[in-house]
């Protein structure tokens, strides 16, 4: 690629072209495209984001210049990232309306890149995160890209994106592609062929398109018989156990559902909060160890641990939960993708657990809370590495033998393609199925490639932040979104609709869900 590859020198005469010029047409979106569209477009769900601190060997930090020149070369590896969403008329039905996918041709970079300061760390960072997600983006403007970047500090930089553009991990496949595009720009040292005016960047977005939709590349079929089961068993779920059976019994909302001509407004939209757990690297790699003798998984344990401190501490008259993993189908495609490509290849595996033996696991009266622990945080250790193993268990059969979550990704066939059609069928219920679980998506542990190991530009920490969705039409539990940096902490952000659960309810999950953490660990 040549210097001047993807820069344009139109500048600002670009602002008078209509917005149709901005955008060509390249193909009808498909069944997640279309429900993560609507999810924006109704007010249900805003964005993704992935968070990286980035860190040079020498004195640099991230201008806008260099970051610029970078971006110009991770739009060019990434046709995501000049896609939108357009609606256009159905050729099904009159009246109805079908998504298309639109490249935009150009992208003012000063568009979708903001600098702030802030002062401290920590909270202040969860704070902006939470402030990302509820800052929706302009989809009737048809000029801007639906991703942006908040530098803060010149250091820490948020990777926010419309959920149409990909899941959770290509979060880390755009932080793997600026550290290399920034090291490539360092080893180049040059400024030939990036062009300005009045500081905007305005870069020509490449006429290739993403990847087929995943779900076309699936190696499977769609069951009805596991379509069908499915709904028989969360109906008879419904009518045999009561609301106060299952874990957020105690969740306030309206069992309300938008359309596409009645979306919820602004003030009604989705409203999402934060709550972070930090874990050190030295806590981090003792419990991988641990994890690795107990033949269970730093994610299966995360998710034993929740349901644990949900069934003792918050719910302790429930007698069933239900949690849910995330699951990355890019293993089921007949074409794989490979790890650096943007798309949206996720499903959740859920099960049911019998809330019991978790009580138990968290009530054992012989083993007290010790070395400055939560008074009253106790913990049976035994039982709670076999409830780990256990539902690391379940999991490894499904993703290898069983395959519901990959039944549960394919589902979303059954219903209509038109947005009026996917919106009746599909909102009334989500809910039935979601309501009353929790949710663990752990992008892994992020790594860079190997070349940019011993470069200039190193990412020294990283976070995953999915928006809460309205309980009415997803969850009105907690989504525990995880992610890691190699060689160093682990964080986790509990994200959830504002009014819905009580904050000091998330608060006291995450203490107790770090306290047990300590325990198990002595």
């Amino acid at each position: 690629m040549t210097a001047t590859e993807g820069v344009s020198e139109q500048g600002e005469c670009d602002l008078g072209l209509t917005t149709e010029s901005h955008y060509e047409l390249v193909r009808e979106g498909g069944h997640y495209e279309t429900m993560h569209n609507l999810f924006h477009e109704l007010g249900i769900q805003s964005n993704i984001l992935v968070f990286a601190t980035y860190s040079h060997c020498g004195t640099s930090t991230l201008t806008d210049s260099t970051l610029f020149k970078a971006l110009r070369i991770v739009i060019n590896h990434h046709p995501a990232l000049g896609i939108i969403g357009v609606d256009k008329p159905s050729q099904k039905k009159t009246g109805n309306h079908r998504l298309w996918e639109a490249r935009l041709n150009t992208i003012n970079l000063k568009d979708c890149v903001e600098f702030v300061q802030y002062d401290g760390e920590g909270q202040g960072l969860q704070r902006v995160i939470e402030k990302s997600h509820n800052e929706w983006f302009s989809s009737e403007d048809k000029t801007r890209p639906w991703w942006k970047l908040v530098v803060v500090n010149s250091a820490h930089v948020l990777f926010v994106y419309h959920h149409m553009i990909g899941d959770g991990r290509s979060g880390y496949v755009f932080h793997r592609s600026l550290l290399a595009a920034l090291n490539e720009i360092e080893a180049l040292k040059t400024t030939d062929g990036i062009s300005t005016d009045n500081g905007a960047f305005i870069v020509n977005v490449p006429a290739t398109l993403p990847p087929a939709h995943p779900i076309a590349l699936v190696q499977a079929q769609l069951s009805m018989l596991h379509a069908v089961y499915i709904f028989l068993w969360w109906t008879l779920i419904r009518l045999i156990f009561s609301n106060e059976s299952f874990l957020f019994s105690d969740a306030c909302f309206s069992n309300t559902y938008p359309t596409p001509l009645n979306p919820f407004p602004k003030d009604k939209r989705t409203v999402t909060r934060i709550e972070s757990m930090q874990i050190d690297r030295t806590t981090k790699e003792k419990c991988v160890g641990a994890c690795r003798i107990h033949n269970t998984t730093l994610t299966a344990l995360l998710q034993t641990l929740i349901q644990v401190t949900l069934a003792t501490d918050i719910y302790p008259k429930a007698r069933l939960g239900f949690s849910r993993v995330a699951v990355d189908v890019r293993r089921y495609l007949k074409v794989k993708p490979g790890v650096d490509v943007m798309m949206n290849a996720a499903s959740t595996f859920s099960s049911p657990q019998w809330l019991g033996r978790y009580r138990e696991a968290g009530r054992d009266s012989k083993i007290s809370a010790v070395n400055g622990a939560v008074p009253g945080v106790q913990l049976d250790i035994p039982l709670l590495w076999q409830l780990a193993s256990e539902n690391r268990a379940k999991l490894h059969n499904d993703v290898n033998k069983s395959k519901t979550a990959l039944q549960d990704y394919l589902t979303i066939q059954l219903l209509g393609i038109d947005n009026e059609e996917f919106a009746s069928q599909a909102f009334p219920n989500l809910g039935r199925i979601s309501n009353n679980t929790f949710l663990v998506s752990n992008i892994g542990e992020f790594q860079a490639i190997k070349e940019e190991l011993s470069a200039g530009w190193s990412i020294a920490h990283v976070e995953f932040s999915a928006a809460a969705t309205k309980a009415s039409c997803g969850t009105a539990g907690i989504v525990f979104n995880v992610a890691s940096v190699e060689k160093g902490e682990l964080v986790v952000n509990a994200s959830y609709e504002e009014g819905v659960l009580r904050p000091e309810t998330v608060r006291k999950v995450m203490i107790g869900v770090k306290e047990r953490l300590k325990l198990l660990l002595e």
